[in-house]
Order: structure tokens, then sequence, then C-alpha cells
């Protein structure tokens, strides 16, 4: 894989417009000024094009900014969001514990960042709650917790290999000894954090289905976040029943699609996607199993629609940033693996859809 150095546009399948940027490499690519002479001519250009270099190199701040922290560094899969917006700091699930030790809590660091306002378990799996207790113990303090407790015998049905009660009710206790708010959010949630980004729990699911039983899975919170005219739906490990579910419901349109379920094979249905209809794809997912027999669906699905799309795994850590006029994905990395390329850095014009 090849580390990224400079952001570049590239097109996505026609369903949003981007905008050309001229890179302060090009000086040297175009006009050879690295040792040798350069000419009346080229040093014309070079004049010309030099404010605008410098223009494109001091952008604007974002006003928010969206971090997908790989936590898929090796066989384990997990999730962990960091959302940093109206001046509040979220995130969205943590991954495991190990993982969490290895990457969520250096990243943070590398940031700054000390205190999470908030922190949403999308559904209570290991792999998505166990990073909580990785940051309290590396001294970060976090306010609020939003977690709910699964029906005790949609949880029974996961042992030994999945939900475990005994260790949801630990981290609950832990919580309360470290003086955290516990919430349990419901449907309807909704935080403004300023004038333009919002987050809002369009569905969680309390029980079985009327016509079936589900999994843990299928209790994840779906969370869309509306950002400066932009939408981002946080899905959690969302599976098959309750995704069928939600194919039909017009509200889950976004613009960008945090995938459910790493990718894998018993994730929400294609129908699913559609009803999303989103212009960018984001994997919180190691690369074996993207690349894999597990992944094979989302990822057919992904590219029959030539979206472009980032999997921790294979692209690193992946920074989402939010400006009025349009939104930036950087991966750390630039691979073409288990894809149509290599998307490397995109830009998105807002609104991102016509």
């Amino acid at each position: 894989m090849v580390k990224v150095a400079q952001a570049r546009i590239v097109a996505a399948a026609g369903k949003t417009h981007l905008a050309a940027v001229i890179t302060p490499n090009l000086s040297a690519k175009f006009f050879d000024v690295q040792g040798k002479s350069v000419s009346r001519v080229k040093k014309l250009w070079l004049g010309l094009l030099l404010p605008i270099l410098l223009l494109v190199g001091c952008g604007s701040e974002p006003s928010a900014t969206w971090h997908m922290i790989n936590v898929n560094t090796g066989k384990l899969q997990g999730d962990a969001n960091l959302i940093q917006t109206g001046g509040s700091t979220i995130m969205i699930d943590g991954g495991y514990y190990g993982e969490a030790k290895q990457s969520l809590v250096p990243y943070l660091a590398h940031l700054g960042i000390t205190k999470i306002d908030h922190f949403f378990v999308s559904h209570p799996h290991r792999d998505h709650y166990e990073g909580l207790r990785a940051l309290l113990e590396a001294n970060v303090t976090v306010s609020h917790l939003y977690l709910r407790t699964p029906p005790q015998h949609i949880c029974d049905r996961e042992i030994p290999w999945g939900c475990n009660m005994a260790d949801i009710t630990a981290l609950v206790n832990e919580a309360k000894a470290y003086g955290i708010t516990i919430h349990r959010p419901e449907a309807g949630l909704r935080y403004d954090f300023d004038s333009d980004s919002s987050f809002e729990i369009l569905h969680a699911q309390k029980d079985d289905l009327a016509t079936d039983t589900i999994d843990v899975n299928d209790l994840s919170l779906i969370i869309q976040w509306s950002i400066n005219g932009s939408t981002v739906l946080f899905t959690g490990d969302l599976n098959m029943k309750v995704g069928t579910l939600l194919s039909g419901d017009p509200r889950m349109a976004s613009d960008f699609l945090k995938m459910p379920h790493h990718g894998a094979s018993s994730l929400a249905p294609n129908t699913f996607f559609e009803k999303v209809n989103p212009i960018g794809v984001l994997v919180p997912g190691p690369k074996w199993i993207w690349c894999g027999e597990r992944g094979e669906r989302a990822r057919t699905w992904v590219e029959q629609q030539k979206l472009p799309v980032w999997i921790n795994g294979i692209d690193g850590n992946v920074r989402i940033d939010f400006f009025n006029d349009h939104v930036s994905v950087t991966p750390e990395y630039n691979s073409p693996d288990c894809k149509l390329r290599a998307f490397g850095a995109m830009d998105f014009q807002v609104p991102v859809k016509g």
C-alpha cells in the first residue's frame, strides 16, 4: 500500500459533481524546478499558478470531522467512529479492548482528545463496546454513555459465542463507578450540536419481530447524522431481518453509508443499500472479510454501483472532513485491493446529491 501524501479528486460514477484542484507538486512536475533552469515562459506560468497553489494549500478548517478509526488491523473486526462537531466529541462504538488499546487510544492521544462527551454503543457485542474500557483505563473522561441492555432471551440465544449479559452488566457498573451518566436511547432521540449538525436515532429495535426471532446485531441503533447539508448513516451491525424491514423506510436515504456488520455476509440485504442510495461507502472491517467469501455480496454490490469505498483493513484510518461547501475523504493508505480501483482521497460537493 502507498501512503497518501496529497489529496486528489476522482469521479464517483456520476453520482456527484466533483471539481478538480491543483496540488503543489504540480509545480515540480510541470515546471521542472528541481535543480534545472526554468525558461522565461515556464517562469511566467509558475508566477500565474503560484497564487492558486497557495490558496489551495491554505484551505479553511472543517466544521466537523468523522474519523473511522482502524480497529481492524488483524483478524478481529470492530467499529470505532470518532466525531467532532459543534464543540462536542462523540464516539459510536470502540472496537475490542485489545484493538482499542493498540489503535484507538493512541489515535485519540495524537489528536489531544482527553474527553468524550457522548459514547454510543450501537449494540452490546464486545467488538463494539469493549473499547470504552480501554479509553477509561487511559484516563479519557466519558460524560454520557448510551447503551441498551438487550432482552435476556435474545442475548441467551448467543451463549457462548456472542452476547454476554454478565459482561454487559459489569460494563454498566464500571461506567457508573467512573461517574458516567447512563442513558437508554430510543428511536426518535435527537441531538442538535449546532444549527447545521444533528444526530437522530431513526430506529432502535426493541425485541423480536412479530413474525420471527432476531439476533443482537439486529438490535443495532440506526443513527443518521445531518451535517452541512450532507447525511451519514451509522448502521451498527444491522443484519438481514431488521434490514429487510428498514428497506422500505425512506428515512434511510443518506449520502454516506457506514457499511453494517463489517461487510460480512449476514448483513442487511441489498434492498437496504438501495434504499440508502449512498454516494460513498465506508467499511469498518478487516481485509480478510472484505476480500473473502464473507464480504462477497457487499463488495459485489458496491462494485456494481461503481461507488467509491474505503475499508479500514485496506485503507487504514479514514478521515472525513465536512466543510460548508464540500466533503473531503482522506484515507491513510491508497490501495486498489478488492475494489474497482484505489480511490485515494476524494472531494464531494455539497449538496452531494443533485
